[in-house]
């Protein structure tokens, strides 16, 4: 299967999307978008969908620890409900997406980005990380070695 692919972080502020290649292999930061209505958020999503040319979704599904589902799955579920009923056309899939949001706050700490900027990044970052794990899960067996296995016969110039 191949279209790009756009991840999303879904929360009721804030919405992190990344965008994957067509080949869907690698996935890159999109946007954030600031929620004011869930129409505006709709409005916003239709209109990158058909400009990047989405094929399918991805919405990260935040479930707890022990895999039970909280309000924010939850919210996750109906957000995902209603994208289905606007846009009829797409693949759409939950994806778990357990310490994404941990995991890209502590990358941007390490990187130390700014605060003000963090949360910004951070949704994206998030929505990356949700992305690239998904599209990794569809990935033929052996994928990865075969471009470790390249890699190991480059030759890199060491010289100053």
């Amino acid at each position: 299967m191949t279209g790009r692919v756009l991840g999303i972080d879904y929360g009721d502020r804030r919405v992190g999307l990344a965008l994957s290649d067509t080949l869907r292999t690698v996935a890159t930061p999109l946007d954030t978008l600031v929620v004011q209505n869930p129409k505006q958020l709709f409005r916003e999503l239709r209109a990158i969908i058909e400009a990047q040319q989405v094929k399918c979704v991805v919405v990260g599904h935040p479930l707890h620890m022990d895999g039970g589902r909280g309000a924010l799955a939850l919210a996750a579920e109906q957000f995902l409900e209603t994208l289905k009923k606007q846009l009829p056309n797409l693949e759409f899939a939950l994806w778990d997406e357990r310490l994404s949001s941990v995991e890209a706050e502590r990358v941007l700490r390490h990187g130390a980005a700014k605060a003000d900027r963090r949360k910004q990044m951070r949704d994206q970052l998030a929505a990356l990380l949700i992305l690239q794990s998904w599209l990794d899960a569809r990935q033929p067996p052996g994928f990865d070695d075969a471009f470790d296995d390249e890699m190991d016969d480059w030759e890199f110039d060491e010289s100053p």
